[in-house]
């Protein structure tokens, strides 16, 4: 949630009310609001209609015209309560409008709903955009499917050099078809909540070893060295199996995008205090990651011309990113062009059974 008002009392309740329960940043100028929103993205935006500069309907404007926050909610708050001055925030793009001083299980009410809201419109517009793109990813995989097929089962007669690569054409067709299905099957799950974590005490070390071993053929295919860089054995409470899957999002990511002869490093870092997060990292020296790019890296779809998509749909970073929320982690990417890029995963040491199993 991100809280936007010049007076500060009003945020200092804010902070007590939310502060506890919810991620809470916090903003006293509408410049300042659309600074931390671009990074931040909130799923909802408490919003002071009367602020100097900017005030609560040009950000709102602004919010509303970013693709990125399309589905972020705005509550605005206002002293006013006449009907044009709601109407005015309405038209501004406003989801609600809420008179202060508000009534605060009024607002922890709302919160839920547009909460709720907001995962069902994501929700909804990532079936949409995966009905718009299965009828593009679909077609070149299921053209390699029929074609082979057909010449197979014509009465000419064909070697068996030529039907063994024909026959390696069908199994990598439905290979890609099957692994489109299963990562968008699974991100459907993760993003609806329906997929529960079985977190377990493991050893992080051998979880990512393991990752490294499952991308190892498709390494030496691209001609890329994996180097592992552990410190010692860490334990953690996690998910392994998906957390395993998250690694190996990531490695297979940055393997395609290396140069034939380089070197991907892994490195798996223990908390320095007790009780701070264990990290891994994940750096190859690729071309870089194009700047406008980089803070869509993890979301599906993430091409606005979905129809005409490239090869490659973003749907296993988006995986990772949602794997390790669930785990009450972090994912981020730095990135230069023409020098590499660095994906860095923060897990706490123990993720209790009840966060894991919740929605985030």
């Amino acid at each position: 949630i991100l809280a936007v008002d010049d007076n500060v009392i009003d945020i200092m309740t804010v902070e007590k009310l939310l502060g506890d329960h919810y991620d809470l940043a916090t903003a006293s100028t509408g410049e300042q609001a659309l600074d931390l929103a671009a990074d931040f993205r909130p799923d909802i935006i408490l919003l002071d209609n009367m602020m100097p500069g900017l005030d609560g309907g040009d950000v709102c404007r602004q919010i509303r015209s970013d693709r990125k926050l399309r589905h972020t909610k705005i509550i605005m708050v206002s002293g006013k309560s006449r009907v044009s001055e709601r109407i005015e925030a309405y038209k501004a793009g406003a989801d609600d409008y809420i008179i202060k001083p508000f009534n605060e299980d009024e607002l922890l009410a709302k919160i839920q709903v547009y909460l709720r809201l907001k995962s069902v419109e994501e929700l909804d517009q990532f079936k949409t955009d995966v009905l718009t793109l299965l009828c593009h990813e679909a077609r070149t995989p299921l053209n390699s499917l029929i074609a082979p097929v057909e010449m197979l089962m014509s009465e000419e007669d064909v070697g068996q050099e030529d039907k063994k690569l024909l026959i390696e054409m069908v199994h990598s067709a439905a290979k890609r078809l099957h692994c489109f299905f299963e990562n968008v099957m699974l991100l459907s799950y993760l993003k609806s909540g329906k997929l529960p974590l079985n977190p377990e005490p493991a050893d992080l070390c051998e979880v990512v070893h393991e990752a490294v071993c499952d991308v190892a053929t498709k390494a030496a295919e691209h001609n890329v060295i994996v180097e592992e860089k552990f410190k010692s054995g860490h334990a953690v409470n996690i998910d392994s199996a998906q957390i395993k899957r998250a690694v190996v999002s990531i490695l297979d990511n940055a393997i395609r995008f290396s140069q034939s002869g380089a070197r991907v490093n892994v490195c798996v870092d223990g908390p320095p205090k007790a009780g701070e997060s264990v990290c891994v990292s994940v750096t190859d020296r690729g071309k870089g990651i194009d700047p406008d790019f980089l803070p869509l890296v993890f979301e599906e779809l993430s091409d606005p011309d979905i129809e005409h998509h490239s090869q490659g749909q973003g749907l296993s970073l988006s995986i990772a990113k949602q794997i390790v929320q669930h785990h009450n982690g972090t994912i981020s990417v730095e990135s230069e062009k023409g020098a590499g890029t660095t994906f860095t995963v923060r897990l706490p040491v123990m993720v209790p059974s009840e966060l894991a199993h919740s929605q985030r």
